[in-house]
């Protein structure tokens, strides 16, 4: 449907003459009778009438303004959005993470963004979905994967894989525990779609060793819960909760950890305010966690990331 020709009708309702409306948009005013009578003919409406000197609309007419209305400001703001995009500019970001991550540093960092940055939404996206796929259904998206060179990303930050244990357990003095130890103690970890969990997995195989008396929980928080209420120990990379103590888990002489990284696609039509989102969510994750190092190649090893 022709803008041009409902703003005209529009004019005309609001201004009761083809002379006020033609004046108003700068036609003259057989080019607004014309118009009128393309969108009647183009609507199949009779949405106007001739009273004495001016034009009045008619029941269809009335009923048809507001749709106009609304049309036209459709239309408005459809070009504007085009034009913000045509500039680079990003008016509302999709933000995508796995659950935890998403709980425990994307919703906080939303929670930062004020007038000036663009409106965030976010969502959650399985661990098991490929950044790449991610990439096309998001415009950035925060993953504990290692994302491939045909996609933009920087690393954000290295989250220790933490066993917690209740305050009064015999470790709670300490600040560490071997994987030798943690494997024999009676652990709670959340399911494979977690990658906290595949990480302890990954790093039991390496070192050639099983974790036979495991239970599974269904998150991270839920492994605290069953810790906090009990015996055991706790293996995730969840923020703490239920006065637990956090025990970084050694490996190799290495920390066990998970990386995180935001992505996005490189071709973006405003991959520069995505780049500078990236940098402020990889300043606030380190600010959040100022114990957690930078990403650094000899932190995380890399047969179980």
């Amino acid at each position: 449907m022709d803008a041009r020709l409902l703003a005209t009708f529009v004019a005309v309702a609001e201004s009761g003459t083809v002379t006020a409306a033609a004046e108003r948009r700068g036609l003259v005013q057989s080019a607004v009778s014309r118009q009128l009578q393309r969108l009647q003919r183009e609507v199949r409406l009779d949405v106007v009438a001739r009273a004495g000197t001016g034009i009045v609309l008619t029941p269809a007419g009335e009923a048809f303004l507001p749709v106009a209305r609304r049309v036209l400001a459709e239309h408005a703001a459809a070009e504007q959005a085009a034009r913000t995009i045509a500039a680079g500019r990003l008016m509302d970001v999709r933000i995508a993470a796995p659950g935890t991550t998403l709980i425990d540093v994307v919703i906080p960092f939303v929670a930062t963004l004020g007038a000036g940055q663009p409106r965030a939404k976010v969502a959650e996206t399985p661990l098991d979905v490929f950044l790449e796929e991610a990439v096309t259904n998001h415009d950035l998206v925060v993953m504990p994967s290692s994302p491939r060179p045909t996609i933009a990303s920087t690393a954000l930050v290295d989250l220790p894989l933490w066993a917690y244990v209740a305050p009064g357990h015999p470790w709670a003095a300490r600040r560490s525990v071997a994987l030798e130890e943690l494997a024999a103690e009676p652990l709670v970890a959340p399911s494979r779609s977690f990658m906290s969990r595949r990480v302890l997995d990954g790093a039991l195989d390496v070192a050639g060793l099983t974790a036979p008396d495991l239970t599974e929980a269904n998150s991270g928080r839920v492994a605290q819960a069953l810790v906090a209420t009990g015996s055991g120990v706790a293996v995730v990379t969840d923020d703490p909760a239920f006065d637990l103590v956090p025990l970084r888990v050694v490996a190799q002489g290495r920390d066990l950890l998970v990386r995180l990284h935001a992505a996005w696609q490189r071709d973006h039509y405003s991959a520069e305010t995505l780049e500078d989102l990236a940098g402020r969510l990889r300043s606030f994750a380190r600010s959040r966690y100022p114990d957690r190092p930078a990403p650094g190649p000899h932190l995380a090893p890399s047969s179980i990331r």
